[in-house]
């Protein structure tokens, strides 16, 4: 697994889990701590991507190995010049949106914040601006005034390229569909993400806060409308993996708002909880064209909570807390992903490298079962100044009604 900030230590959690030997390569050393005395740290991926199985980059951002691992000819997750574009290249983004029909806000593109500064402010709801480059999350401001928007262009570089897109309203919630190189790996699902740091959807956007993913047993409009429209162009690139589009929806209308060609933080955990077998065996068979199911155990609501503490979501490393006991991991119940988290001896301490401890998922025939038994286990955890919102899958009943009733699910 290779790695720049150990996005995928969930996943690399549960292979070892699984009986699996994981090499892990994260690259920037911030993270030198992060999963150390749990799977196998690597100071260089090479050599072990030569004897690997398969090979599997967490986040976008890695395309230029990918002729390296052709070369050595290794099943790969996640290295696709292709993917990288659609996630770091907005303006490319809009364009693939564009050609394959699938409807956007009124978007406005910007070679740097000078210029961005000259938009007309004529959409009353205001405006979101998203920098290029998958810059930090925290750089993504949704403006309802002029002065907002002002103030948050001139926290970007000047030379950032960004788009600016008109707020709509309605429901937010993604799809995502998994693809094997030439067709759909069923099922499709929806995930209703919570962004922001503090209950109710208040405090700065960090990259998520808990999710609840909700398993199809069959495409519905809001897939036909979104997702299942990029298979001409997936089958064209041979694309395997999963892929989501992120949307607003209204009663009469879905807008795209950007593609995720990679896991989903924190949907991936959610998922690998819902999944029965080897999730590893599963990832190979992806990867080498031949999955065409997701080995779900039941189509249960699947709901993962973030748990961080300080300096969580402050992007500054603080190795003040590392070596802090963190007790509870390998309790009963719902599992639990552990990320900023390493081994000392016996037991489980912080690892001192962001700040997010863990992922906890877990099921339920209903949202209000899924929350109990996530929050359940969530009680077991004792880590020092533990935080988490408490309010994970509360909109989702109410959702999930409007959306039914508006004809999309």
């Amino acid at each position: 697994m290779i790695s720049k900030e150990g996005d995928g230590a969930g996943v690399a959690w549960r292979l070892i889990k699984e009986g699996h030997s994981v090499d892990l390569y994260i690259k920037r050393p911030e993270y030198s701590h992060a999963l150390k005395g749990i799977v196998n740290r690597v100071d260089t991926f090479r050599p072990h991507a030569a004897e690997a199985d398969l090979v599997v980059c967490d986040l976008v951002g890695f395309s230029q190995y990918a002729p390296l691992f052709k070369r050595l000819g290794k099943p790969v997750l996640g290295c696709s010049e292709i993917a990288d574009m659609l996630e770091l290249d907005r303006r490319k983004c809009v364009e693939v949106f564009k050609k394959a029909d699938i409807i956007m806000p009124v978007t406005h593109y910007f070679d740097s914040p000078k210029s961005a500064a000259t938009l007309n402010w004529a959409h009353e709801q205001g405006y979101v601006i998203k920098p290029c480059d998958n810059l930090h999350v925290s750089k993504t401001s949704c403006c309802e005034s002029k002065e907002a928007y002002k103030w948050a262009l001139s926290t970007l570089p000047a030379d950032q390229e960004l788009i600016v897109q008109e707020i709509v309203k309605g429901v937010e919630i993604s799809t995502e569909g998994w693809f094997n190189g030439s067709d759909w790996i069923t099922p499709f699902n929806h995930t209703f993400e919570e962004k922001r740091l503090a209950v109710g959807g208040v405090g700065p956007m960090t990259g998520c806060m808990g999710n609840v993913v909700y398993p199809l047993k069959e495409p519905n409009k809001l897939v036909r409308e979104t997702v299942m429209k990029l298979e001409p162009m997936l089958r064209k690139i041979s694309y395997k993996g999963p892929v989501d589009i992120n949307c607003i929806v209204s009663e009469k209308q879905a807008y795209a708002l950007e593609i995720t060609p990679r896991f989903g933080y924190d949907a991936i955990e959610a998922l690998m909880h819902g999944t029965k077998g080897s999730f590893g065996s599963f990832l190979f068979d992806v990867a080498t064209g031949v999955a065409k199911t997701m080995p779900l155990f039941s189509f249960d609501y699947l709901i993962a909570v973030r748990v961080t503490c300080p300096p969580y979501p402050d992007q500054r490393q603080d190795v003040s807390t590392r070596g802090s006991p963190v007790l509870g991991l390998d309790s009963p119940g719902g599992s639990v992903f552990p990320c900023d988290v390493m081994k000392n001896g016996v037991g489980y301490v912080l690892a001192g490298s962001d700040g997010v401890v863990a992922k906890v998922a877990a099921n339920g025939r209903d949202i209000r079962e899924a929350r109990r038994r996530v929050y359940e286990r969530i009680a077991d955890l004792e880590i020092l100044n533990m935080q988490y919102r408490t309010d994970i899958g509360n909109r989702v009943d109410a959702d999930l009604a409007k959306l039914k009733a508006w004809g999309w699910l």
